[in-house]
C-alpha cells in the first residue's frame, strides 16, 4: 500500500503596519519584490495601537511593523525586510556580493533611516494628518543635503550601488512618501535621482505602494 505525508497547506503571511509610515512602505515592498503573498492589516499608531496591551504581547517593545508566519513571527522593518528577503521566492538576495557593494548599500541604508526618515516624518505629520510641532524648512533641508549626496553617488549607475539592492528599497520607499506630502521636486529637480525614480516606479513592485487616499484613509493593499 503506497504511503506519502499528506502535503501542508502553505500559511499566508500576515503584516501589521501603518499607512503613513515609511517602513511599512518598505516591508510592502519587499514583499511584492521577492512575490511573497502578505496579508495586511493596519495598526493605527496614531490612535495609539502599537501602545495597546494585546499588541505590546505580540511586539513587547511596541516595535512595528510586525509579521507572522504560522508560529513564527518577526518585528521591526530591517528584520521583516531581512526575513522577506530570504523566504521570499528565487534564489537572489538583494545583499550585494561583492564587499565593496554591500558597504556602500549599508551606508545609504544607514543614511536613509538616520537621517532622512526623522526629517520626513516631520512632513508626513504636518501635510498628511495636520500635526504640528516638528519644523518644516529645518526637515527640508536636511533631506536636501542627503539628496544632494546620493544624487552624486548615483551618477551613471543604474540602482543606487548599480545591482537593485536594499538601498533601493530604501530610498524607494523615501521617494514615494515625498511625493505623497507634495515634495516630489525633491526628487525630480535632480536629474540622476530623477531617472533612477523612473527606474524603480518602473518595477511591478513600486503599484502596490499605497497612494495619498489610501494613507489619508488608514488603508493598505495585501500583496497578492
Amino acid at each position: 500500500m503506497p504511503f506519502w505525508k499528506k502535503k501542508k497547506q502553505p500559511v499566508r503571511m500576515k503584516m501589521r503596519g501603518f499607512t503613513g509610515d515609511v517602513n511599512t512602505a518598505k516591508c510592502l515592498l519587499m514583499a511584492a519584490e521577492k512575490n511573497v503573498q502578505l496579508d495586511v492589516e493596519v495598526l493605527d499608531v496614531k490612535a495609539g495601537a502599537a501602545d495597546d496591551e494585546a499588541y505590546r504581547a505580540l511586539s513587547p517593545l511596541g516595535k512595528f511593523p510586525f509579521l507572522e508566519e504560522g508560529d513564527y513571527s518577526v518585528t521591526s522593518v530591517n528584520a521583516v525586510l531581512a526575513f522577506l528577503d530570504v523566504r521570499g521566492a528565487g534564489n537572489s538576495l538583494l545583499n550585494p556580493k561583492k564587499a565593496q557593494l554591500f558597504g556602500q548599500q549599508n551606508y545609504w541604508c544607514q543614511v536613509s533611516r538616520t537621517q532622512c526618515e526623522p526629517a520626513l516624518k516631520v512632513l508626513i505629520d504636518a501635510n498628511i494628518y495636520d500635526e504640528k510641532g516638528g519644523d518644516t524648512d529645518a526637515a527640508c533641508a536636511t533631506i536636501n543635503i542627503a539628496l544632494d549626496e546620493l544624487d552624486k553617488f548615483i551618477d551613471n549607475k543604474e540602482y543606487i550601488v548599480g545591482e537593485y539592492s536594499f538601498a533601493d528599497v530604501h530610498w524607494t520607499a523615501v521617494a514615494h512618501m515625498l511625493v505623497l506630502v507634495g515634495a516630489e521636486d525633491a526628487i525630480t529637480s535632480r536629474s540622476n535621482m530623477s531617472a533612477w525614480f523612473d527606474r524603480v516606479k518602473a518595477r511591478p513592485s513600486y503599484a502596490g505602494l499605497p497612494s495619498l487616499d489610501d494613507v489619508k484613509n488608514k488603508q493598505l493593499r495585501s500583496v497578492a
